[in-house]
């Protein structure tokens, strides 16, 4: 099984000023995930934690860096 970067990845819900939805990775500590995806996407989104979690390899494959953002499609 592959090793979780520092923190891990977490999922957030983003909600775009059209009301469509998009699920970003953020890698790093769950407290601050949001506001990691909040710096990346426009002003006036907005973002909430999901409760799902990524297992290990999942994680692993996104090969994010602590502190990167990347949206989920």
């Amino acid at each position: 099984m592959a090793s979780s970067p520092a923190g891990g990845v977490h999922l957030v819900r983003v909600t775009t000023d059209d009301l469509e939805r998009r699920v970003y990775a953020a890698c790093g500590p769950r407290r601050g995930a949001i506001t990691q995806v909040l710096n990346t996407v426009p002003e006036g989104w907005t973002a909430a934690l999901l409760p799902n979690r990524l297992t290990a390899d999942e994680a692993a494959a996104l090969a994010l860096q602590p502190g990167e953002v990347r949206e989920i499609r």
